[in-house]
């Protein structure tokens, strides 16, 4: 089996393939790295949970854009005595090509979902992430092959509306998991008013990043979506019409498969 592991700023993300099935996944809290005896033992109780022990998981590939947790994943790895396969590392094949001036500075979630992305359509593809950072990535076709071509990074949703709570007092926390049942655009009310912000405001980014994208590339791109809050926006984003929760992960197997994972 193969464990993948996708880390980003706020949740490190595990599933569990076995051949090219994804038969298990779950989410811990990135600021669990900071204690990597902790990590490890509730890693251990996840896969017990699924029925399943270390002996299991043949293979391991990792993305992580956070340094600081680099040596819990070192920790991990040297426990579970299993090499990780990391995207960072210059050895590993990628099926596509990274046109940008340095390509170490794209993030390696943006890379795997660039992967995955450009696998599912076998198209010129935007891929939209909503995580801690609203991000935009823009893969193009060239003779057969995925080149990526560069994206667009934006305040995350959950960051915006965390700023805002914070920077006026009179401002009420605003529970992203319960929205209005009908939503319109002038609120009559200060909490209406805020989601009309944190729903139109944000369709409005991703709408016209995606309109520019489109006249400056000269290319009707397929529009995927992933990350946390997509599902949020996807009944309200006419532009949005494919929804891949698991995206990152299905990256993560793909790039394995060409580095030997069988």
């Amino acid at each position: 089996m193969l464990l993948a592991i996708d880390c980003g700023n706020t949740h490190v993300v595990f599933g569990i393939f076995n051949h090219s099935d994804l038969r298990y996944s779950w989410r811990a809290q990135t600021s669990d790295t900071i204690n990597k005896e902790r990590f490890l033992s509730s890693f251990l109780e996840q896969l017990a949970h699924f029925g399943l022990r270390l002996p299991d998981i043949t293979d391991v590939i990792i993305a992580s854009v956070v340094i600081e947790a680099t040596h819990c994943f070192d920790y991990l790895e040297h426990s579970i005595a299993i090499s990780f396969r990391s995207i960072a590392n210059p050895s590993i094949i990628l099926p596509i090509d990274i046109d940008v001036p340095d390509p170490s500075q794209v993030g390696a979630d943006r890379i795997v979902n660039a992967v995955a992305g450009s696998s599912l359509t076998k198209s010129d593809v935007i891929i939209v992430d909503f995580g801690t950072a609203t991000t935009f990535d823009v893969v193009k076709m060239s003779a057969g092959r995925a080149v990526y071509k560069g994206g667009i990074i934006a305040p995350g949703v959950n960051l915006s509306v965390k700023a805002l709570s914070n920077a006026a007092s009179k401002l009420p926390d605003i529970n992203l998991n319960v929205r209005p049942m009908h939503l319109k655009v002038i609120g009559t009310n200060t909490q209406d008013a805020m989601w009309s912000g944190i729903i139109w405001g944000y369709v409005g980014l991703i709408e016209g990043i995606i309109h520019k994208i489109r006249g400056e590339s000269e290319s009707d791109f397929e529009i995927i979506t992933t990350g946390g809050l997509a599902s949020l926006y996807l009944p309200y984003c006419d532009l949005i019409k494919q929804q891949e929760p698991n995206l990152t992960l299905l990256g993560l197997y793909q790039i394995a498969k060409i580095n030997g994972y069988k």
